[in-house]
């Protein structure tokens, strides 16, 4: 019967809980893991109108919080990595406040110093020294070479603040944003 289940949903063009599902079976008994993501692919009826859900977790099933924080986690160690993961974190006996570190050593110990998510939505942080930058946008440079600085034009500066107030991107700072993000 398990088999049967799994090449049901492995079968489905238009559902996006496989992935979901290969990860809940890491931690939960493959059957309720199955259970947990077929819930989702379901179709909602009302009177005389019915809708196939295949866009993303129901609200108010059961698991869906559960499913929602673990895929979060899977996330936060997929961006952090492990060891970034559980030094921000702190020991399980002592856990870190938010936004605090036990020492400055491991603070200053990697180039990521503030890390939050809020669903969706990320905010990393990031603080490098003058030579950890240079050498960040002089790899960049190797691979991707700019010689008449030609991703500057267009470069996206935010206009919401008045002229005389706006920040003033130098190459340096775009290079480095253009190595950072892309």
């Amino acid at each position: 019967m398990s088999d049967v289940f799994n090449v049901f949903i492995v079968n489905q063009a238009d559902s996006k809980f496989v992935f979901i599902c290969r990860l809940l079976r890491l931690v939960l008994d493959h059957n309720i893991a199955d259970y947990v993501t077929a819930k989702n692919n379901v179709v909602l009826s009302y009177k005389d109108m019915s809708h196939t859900n295949s866009y993303g977790l129901i609200r108010g099933l059961q698991f869906a919080s559960f499913v929602v924080q673990y895929y979060g986690l899977v996330l936060d160690l997929l961006l952090l990595g492990l060891t970034r993961a559980s030094e921000i974190a702190g020991p399980p006996q002592m856990p870190n406040e938010f936004i605090t570190y036990a020492d400055t050593k491991i603070e200053t110990r990697h180039p990521i110093r503030l890390y939050s998510r809020y669903i969706d939505r990320v905010h990393i942080l990031f603080r490098f020294t003058h030579e950890e930058a240079r050498d960040l946008i002089q790899r960049y440079l190797s691979e991707h070479p700019d010689p008449n600085n030609e991703n500057m034009v267009g470069y996206n500066n935010k206009k919401c603040w008045p002229r005389d107030a706006r920040m003033r991107l130098m190459k340096h700072d775009g290079k480095f944003h253009l190595n950072n993000f892309f």
